[in-house]
């Protein structure tokens, strides 16, 4: 797998040559294999400052690329670039004489210090055309490092342009190690190039996702037009985000709004979002605020009292008492509530009743793991007139962990926006103490890159207390009811309890 530096676009770079050329780079099938993208060369030869668009620094050497996009032309040995809008820039020197020029300051650079010299990597470069057909030909053309659309192949492209440079120079190279590249790249980052902390770059991505997924609330305001709505969206789409911006914005105009989820954790988590129009509780503490639980039903047959005997219980407290009812009902999760029972007492809060009053149920049949009625609940609700919408894209994760969701898990998740963030990362370890050790190394690390602990999220398949953090004698802040999310500590929960939320950093332990 390719590894970049910086591992995504900032906002500033404008380029979409350098865009395309970036996605095409994923597909480099070489190991050891890093990107780094605009190096800079402030000690550039006959340049105040030199910068190569992308840097590859594989077991072949270090290859300068240079990328043009849009149109090219040079008349009269006069270089011309002509963007998408049709401005005509001449250009002092041929993409060619430029590439080359940086490998060779590069090279001179490189074979500075001792340790460089030792390793002696083979310098190459060559000139992108992502966006046309390059056909050419003249003394200053080489075509042999000429990429451009016919070229479907980038490894075999990246190996070319090795072997051309190496059968022009008289040196012997060697292939280098895993350790002599990463060498070079600490050589060439520390040097040149000013790479953000983590945590910036964690900030950066994030915003971005927030940026781009309150978009999607434009939609949800056009379908707010209609009383009754049923979205359905896989895991990711922005279901809770859409739900709050819809409940907040009507409870705005003072209507009594019920915001129901399955998942305590999460409708804490939106505890701030409460209001004296907004209700924001998960189904079984509304039940139990009426009803008491029976502890022993819970432990003898969870599933049957928690989606039957209870919600019945709570239907014929509601007979007999006057109870609040809401002008707008919101069921987030709803996967894990749509059922006969539960259907029924809501009919009852809602005013003018599910048929003709007004709701908005968000859900995703494929994360329901505790409700055996939902194709019978789902039957029922479409009685009822509504609007059907259905979330596509994925706007929760960047491309890299929205690509290693899909490939571990088997899930299609259709469509994720286009944001680069941090490349996954698998960590293996032996035995308890092994875990120990490379879970505090890793907290360590983090904590050099600004991370605040508390934007850290263990997740795990079992609780805390005597588990694999416990034994470790990791300290954490577990996610609870009583959760105070202002401590300086990393986050634990078990999988079905964290879903819905999201965190920075997940750090997913004890899968076997």
């Amino acid at each position: 797998m390719v590894t970049f530096i910086p591992p995504y676009f900032g906002q500033e770079i404008k380029s979409n040559a350098e865009k395309k050329v970036f996605r095409i780079l994923k597909d480099l099938d070489l190991p050891d294999c890093y990107v780094l993208h605009s190096l800079g060369l402030p000690r550039h030869d006959h340049k105040k400052y030199g910068e190569v668009d992308f840097v590859v620094v594989c077991q072949y050497g270090v290859a300068c690329l240079e990328i043009k996009g849009g149109r090219v032309e040079c008349k009269d040995g006069k270089w011309f670039l002509i963007n998408r809008y049709g401005k005509r820039m001449r250009k002092a020197e041929g993409p060619i004489a430029q590439v080359v020029g940086n490998m060779f300051n590069l090279e001179h650079v490189l074979m500075e210090t001792r340790e460089m010299r030792k390793i002696m990597p083979l310098t190459a470069c060559g000139v992108m055309f992502p966006d046309i057909k390059f056909t050419s030909e003249s003394e200053e053309i080489i075509p042999e490092i000429i990429f451009d659309k016919n070229i479907k192949n980038i490894t075999d492209y990246i190996i070319g342009l090795f072997d051309y440079w190496k059968q022009r120079r008289k040196t012997e190279y060697k292939m280098l190690n895993s350790d002599q590249v990463k060498k070079i790249v600490q050589y060439l980052r520390k040097d040149f190039t000013f790479i953000p902390t983590l945590k910036d770059r964690l900030d950066e991505v994030d915003q971005r996702l927030i940026r781009l997924t309150s978009e999607q609330s434009i939609v949800l305001n056009a379908l707010s037009l209609n009383d009754r709505l049923l979205i359905e969206g896989k895991a990711g789409t922005g279901k809770t985000l859409l739900a709050v911006h819809h409940a907040k914005e009507l409870a705005d105009q003072q209507l009594s709004v019920l915001y129901l989820t399955f998942n305590k954790n999460l409708a804490n988590s939106l505890y701030e979002y409460k209001n004296d129009y907004l209700d924001i509780i998960n189904i079984h503490a509304l039940y139990g605020n009426y009803i008491e639980v029976d502890a022993n039903k819970v432990k003898d047959h969870p599933r049957i009292y928690f989606n039957e005997e209870l919600p019945q219980l709570f239907y014929d407290y509601i007979q007999d008492h006057d109870m609040k009812t809401y002008d707008v009902l919101i069921i987030d999760e709803a996967q894990d509530i749509l059922n006969q029972y539960h259907l029924k007492v809501l009919d009852c809060l809602l005013k003018d009743g599910l048929e003709n009053g007004k709701w908005a149920i968000f859900y995703d049949k494929d994360q329901n793991i505790y409700n055996p009625y939902f194709d019978e609940g789902m039957k029922l609700l479409f009685e009822y007139q509504f609007t059907h919408f259905k979330l596509f894209v994925n706007c929760r994760n960047t491309i890299q962990i929205g690509k290693y969701g899909e490939k571990e898990s088997g899930i299609q998740f259709h469509e994720y926006l286009n944001e680069e963030g941090e490349e996954v990362q698998e960590i293996v370890y032996k035995h308890k103490e092994d875990f120990k050790n490379k879970i505090t190394c890793l907290l360590n690390k983090l904590k050099k890159e600004k991370i605040s602990m508390k934007d850290i999220t263990f997740l795990a398949p079992k609780k805390y207390e005597g588990y694999l953090l416990d034994e470790a004698n990791i300290k954490v802040n577990i996610v609870s009811e009583d959760t105070d999310y202002s401590l300086d500590l990393p986050l634990y929960g078990t999988l079905q309890g964290y879903k819905g939320l999201d965190s920075k950093i997940v750090i997913l332990i004890g899968v076997e």
